[in-house]
């Protein structure tokens, strides 16, 4: 008899801590569960302020003059582009560096600088995309260029700061 009640009380300690531990477990997980939650509900927050900044801004910027990446189609005529975008073919040809006798796309990505009719001083651009910590300033410092310049051709940029991904068109000034 002594023996089966030693048993029982073992088996129960045996449930007992068993039962703990479940609780712990399962405890454990829906604080976890909680957590991801509220990462999430944090991060959709996060993404829709992003947008809605976005968006405002973008609809701000609307009126300023725009330096574009366009993707040219295979037979794309450069003078269509041109009109297009308020341009020149001349000025298309200096700004990437294509040769005059250039007429057509070939699918390749152009630089567009939109509403730009004269590139003076004469130049053709690069592209950089803006990490954390770039500035106008400190990338004119980078790559030797006119701030007044970079500016110049960036102004949304110029009038509202650089934000980690934006496009950044870089002059390269061409010399004679």
């Amino acid at each position: 008899m002594f023996r089966l009640i030693r048993r029982l009380f073992l088996l129960l300690v045996i449930v007992a801590v068993f039962g703990a531990l479940a609780y712990l477990i399962t405890a454990e997980d829906a604080k976890r569960q909680r957590q991801v939650y509220a990462l999430r509900v944090t991060l959709g927050v996060q993404t829709a302020i992003a947008q809605a900044l976005f968006d405002a801004t973008r609809t701000a910027e609307s009126h300023l003059r725009q330096y574009r990446l366009v993707i040219i189609q295979p037979g794309e005529a450069l003078d269509e582009i041109a009109g297009q975008y308020n341009t020149t073919v001349e000025v298309l040809r200096m700004a990437n560096g294509l040769l005059p006798d250039v007429e057509f796309g070939n699918g390749e990505t152009l630089i567009v600088p939109e509403g730009v009719n004269v590139l003076f001083p004469p130049r053709r651009f690069s592209i950089h995309t803006a990490i954390a910590g770039d500035t106008l300033e400190s990338l004119a410092k980078f790559y030797a260029v006119s701030l007044d310049l970079l500016e110049g051709d960036n102004p949304v940029l110029a009038a509202r700061g650089v934000i980690p991904g934006d496009i950044v068109f870089i002059p390269v000034v061409l010399t004679s």
